[in-house]
């Protein structure tokens, strides 16, 4: 691997010491082929700060590759880890991302972020059970609005909407009028039964906000889809959607509309981590 700005490397010397005499005998084929080796072989060395930062630009695929390196390197390096994990979990590597979170929080029990990111990549893997595992070893110290709203989207996961209602109303405790949290309270509204509720969330999360995520208007218009208002969940998505997938998303709203439809993974993709 070439010298870089990433990473810098070093030539590893050979311990062995070769005798020169006069009636030493060239090395054999095997001889070189083993000096070549030796001399080729590199180590990583730990990243500076400047490269640390200057890394967070570019693409995830080379973070992950970047973090990797570096957490091998050093597997107790605590930023190494969380970058590690969260880089993978971006590249869909959410398998790999639960073991380097796993062992991450061994050596850093309870630690918020990295519990964090454990408990989206559980998510991730369709394993919400042990999601709430991670979150709930972290939940003690944690003042953190994120973490009880991931708590409420694994407890909706796993069909809990009650419960996970009393961590949404943790999260806005937190942080009052957050429409990231006000949005899937909203869902788990809905997917309780409660759309007028949901709704209600919604237009507050709209009216509470100067600068309004799309995708919370389009919850908005799914929640009104599903109650048959058909005409006003189109015209919402008309401000951040083209004509062709307001047609669509009208047809899935109106497949909404039986209660049986109403379930987690046809809803999913609504909630915001």
């Amino acid at each position: 691997m070439a010298t870089s700005s990433i990473s810098r490397f070093i030539l590893l010397s050979s311990s062995a010491l070769f005798l020169a005499s006069a009636c030493t005998k060239p090395p054999t084929s095997k001889e070189e082929e083993m000096m070549e080796q030796v001399a080729n072989e590199k180590q990583i060395l730990a990243a500076s700060k400047v490269e640390r930062q200057k890394i967070k630009n570019h693409d995830m695929i080379t973070q992950a590759k970047f973090w990797g390196d570096q957490f091998d390197l050093n597997p107790s390096d605590y930023e190494a880890a969380a970058e590690f994990a969260n880089a993978l979990r971006a590249i869909g590597s959410a398998e790999r991302a639960v073991d380097v979170a796993t062992q991450a929080l061994a050596l850093h029990p309870g630690d918020v972020e990295l519990s964090k990111t454990l408990a989206k990549a559980h998510m991730d893997t369709g394993r919400p059970d042990r999601a709430t595992n991670a979150l709930y070893n972290a939940v003690p110290d944690g003042e953190d609005w994120v973490l009880y709203s991931l708590y409420g989207i694994a407890l909706d996961q796993l069909g809990d909407h009650k419960k996970a209602q009393l961590r949404y109303t943790k999260a806005l405790d937190i942080s009052p009028d957050n429409q990231v949290i006000l949005a899937n309270y909203a869902l788990s509204l809905a997917l309780e039964g409660k759309p007028e509720e949901a709704e209600a969330k919604l237009r507050h999360a709209i009216a509470s906000n100067e600068f309004v995520d799309p995708r919370v208007r389009l919850n908005l218009a799914l929640i009104l889809g599903v109650q048959g208002k058909f005409k006003e969940a189109e015209e919402i998505s008309t401000a951040d959607l083209p004509p062709h997938m307001v047609q669509a998303n009208s047809e899935y709203f109106k497949r909404l509309l039986t209660p049986s439809s109403r379930s987690w993974n046809a809803l999913r993709h609504t909630q915001q981590d």
